[in-house]
């Protein structure tokens, strides 16, 4: 900065005012400084801004990755991609740390926030009293979470109306005919499990149908599991199916055709999806969905706005999908 100074014939101040967006300066002296860092080759020194501003500029994501190698899961990738679209142009980077379906990742958790390794954290798949959110908000480190919690008055969130979603799922099966709808979720341990089992409830409700429990199935999504359970529940009659994401649609796929053998393409699916996977199954799949780059890209802008100090009455965003034929 002060060759640029020195180049220019203006104070050093004036240099890094300038090269941080123009406050207080003129904007012909920003166009000034800025062609002359070009031309001399300015970079910011990082190394240097993080001693002495003690930012990282790192943004962790604690994402969930399902231990299943049969299919692999686009879920968290979708998402890690929208995040890094969101970061290019300006100096952050992000980290992933995977965690299983299994753990929280409370304890790695733990080492990135007392080694102050981050500015801010992402995590997904929330429970409704999730202990690595009850953490983070003790310890006052900008965060953001893919779903919401018991606590979501207190901390910054990205969701899908989950309730909405298995409702559109249910009522276009329902308009197609079918009658004796299944629902294949996850585990009830996560927050968005009972918000879409509500859903599913209030479609049936309204079509004027008993909800039958034997119906509901939940499950750690992977298409293998899924595959048992969908064989289970057209034994128990099922017509329809209504997945969580992908991965159960696939192993739902399977078990229906075990179970139906020449019947099985009559059979009725919608799914949870951020991909356009049904359009090349060969078969009609109703496709709830939301894309996971835009929700990638969500969460780091609302976690962006909260590390700049924004309240969290702007930090709480709820979506809807769409239903996307294919």
């Amino acid at each position: 900065m002060k060759s640029i100074a020195d180049e220019l014939g203006v104070s050093v101040t004036t240099v890094a005012r300038a090269l941080k967006g123009g406050e207080r300066i003129s904007a012909d002296m920003v166009r000034k400084v800025n062609d002359t860092a070009d031309r001399l080759g300015y970079v910011r020194n990082l190394d240097a801004v993080k001693l002495r501003t003690g930012q990282t500029f790192v943004i962790m994501a604690f994402l969930s990755f399902t231990s299943d190698e049969e299919v692999g899961d686009s879920g968290s990738v979708g998402l890690l991609n929208g995040i890094h679209q969101r970061l290019a142009g300006t100096e952050y980077s992000v980290r992933a740390t995977p965690v299983t379906m299994e753990e929280n990742g409370l304890e790695e958790l733990r080492k990135v926030v007392n080694g102050r390794n981050a500015d801010g954290l992402i995590l997904d798949h929330t429970t409704p009293d999730d202990e690595r959110v009850r953490f983070l908000i003790e310890e006052g480190i900008p965060f953001v979470t893919f779903g919401r919690t018991d606590m979501s008055a207190s901390h910054a969130y990205f969701d899908l109306d989950n309730a909405f979603v298995a409702y559109q799922g249910t009522r276009v099966l329902l308009d197609r005919g079918f009658h004796r709808i299944a629902l294949l979720d996850a585990d009830l341990r996560y927050s968005f499990t009972g918000q879409r089992v509500q859903g599913y409830r209030t479609a049936l409700d309204e079509a004027g149908l008993a909800v039958d429990e034997e119906m509901i199935a939940h499950i750690e999504m992977d298409p293998i599991l899924a595959s048992k359970a969908s064989f289970d529940l057209v034994q128990k009659g099922a017509d329809a199916i209504v997945c969580v994401n992908e991965l159960t649609l696939l192993g739902a796929r399977a078990g229906v055709r075990r179970a139906l053998g020449s019947e099985a393409e009559g059979f009725g699916y919608s799914v949870r999806s951020g991909t356009n996977l049904g359009a090349y199954l060969g078969s009609e799949v109703a496709n709830v969905y939301f894309s996971r780059l835009e929700a990638g890209r969500m969460l780091t802008e609302i976690l962006m706005k909260r590390m700049a100090g924004a309240p969290l009455g702007e930090c709480q965003v709820i979506e809807r999908t769409r239903l996307r034929e294919g």
